[in-house]
């Protein structure tokens, strides 16, 4: 009897965990013993805590308690650097924050060699790289290379990271937000610059308005200025003006006038002239 016992207990629970492991295979052995490891994704496997072999993707056999694995996903990453205060070499201080786009190239080194979590190791970094460069540099130059030190951070993590198994995409600082005084003064300089630029091109079209003026007065004869003259006079009279100062007194230009015409108008009918058509207010 107690040799019926020893034998058939083990093989009811033998047939009694194929029953279960029938009726429901899944539930027993996938994510028990058998792993399944996606096309992007692969698996480090430890046998009594050594290194033992790279598996994935597919499905993949792992021996309860004696072995272990860490899964790995080899896509491409985001790590958004939480935002930290910088102070610039010409002592302003900025809160700055950055963005790393990153992937796992070699599963066994981000396992191996990493004593913490890449993610968190290579985020550390950038924060301390960050405050390193913005540190030497005064913010105006900040801001005229920024893709420059984006360049220099992602080169510059990128030759730590390769001996981790991890490749760098790309580190973009995403907003370098300064203090609302200095935000203000900046503005202030932006319409200061805005002004001036504005000046500087009207002096310059003053300038070649009066190059071609003394270019076009250079070919009239005294005639032509004459009646270039009298009939401004004539346009300023036509107006609501009440009182009229004359740029130049009506003798002179009378006797300019009557040079141009050859001389055969008295000076006093000239002036005469220039009465009716100036007019007397």
């Amino acid at each position: 009897m107690v040799l019926f016992l020893v034998v058939a207990i083990p093989v009811i629970l033998i047939f009694a965990g194929l029953g279960l492991l029938i009726k429901n295979p899944r539930h027993w052995v996938l994510g028990k013993i058998i792993f399944e490891f996606k096309q992007y994704e692969r698996g480090v496997v430890f046998r009594f805590g050594k290194y033992h072999r790279l598996v994935g993707p597919g499905w993949v056999f792992i021996i309860p308690i004696i072995e272990t694995f860490a899964k790995y996903d080899l896509r491409v990453e985001t790590i958004d650097v939480a935002p930290q205060e910088v102070i610039t070499k010409d002592a302003v201080k900025l809160t700055i924050d950055a963005v790393i786009y990153l992937k796992v190239e070699d599963a066994v080194k981000a396992e191996l060699v990493v004593e913490e979590d890449y993610r968190k190791a290579v985020e550390e970094h950038v924060k301390s790289r960050i405050r390193n460069v913005v540190g030497n540099l005064e913010l105006q130059d900040l801001y005229a290379r920024i893709t420059e030190i984006n360049k220099q951070l992602k080169d510059e993590t990128q030759k730590l990271t390769a001996e981790w198994g991890v490749d760098i995409i790309t580190i973009e600082l995403q907003r370098v937000t300064p203090p609302e005084d200095v935000v203000e003064a900046m503005k202030a300089e932006e319409v200061a610059l805005l002004y001036k630029n504005a000046a500087v091109q009207e002096a310059e079209s003053t300038k070649i308005r009066i190059r071609a003026l003394e270019e076009a007065a250079g070919g009239l004869s005294n005639s032509t200025i004459a009646y270039l003259y009298l009939k401004a006079l004539k346009d300023v009279a036509d107006g609501k003006a009440t009182k009229i100062i004359f740029p130049m007194e009506l003798t002179r230009v009378a006797e300019k006038l009557a040079s141009g015409l050859g001389g055969n108008m008295p000076k006093e009918r000239l002036e005469q002239l220039l009465e009716s058509v100036v007019g007397k207010k």
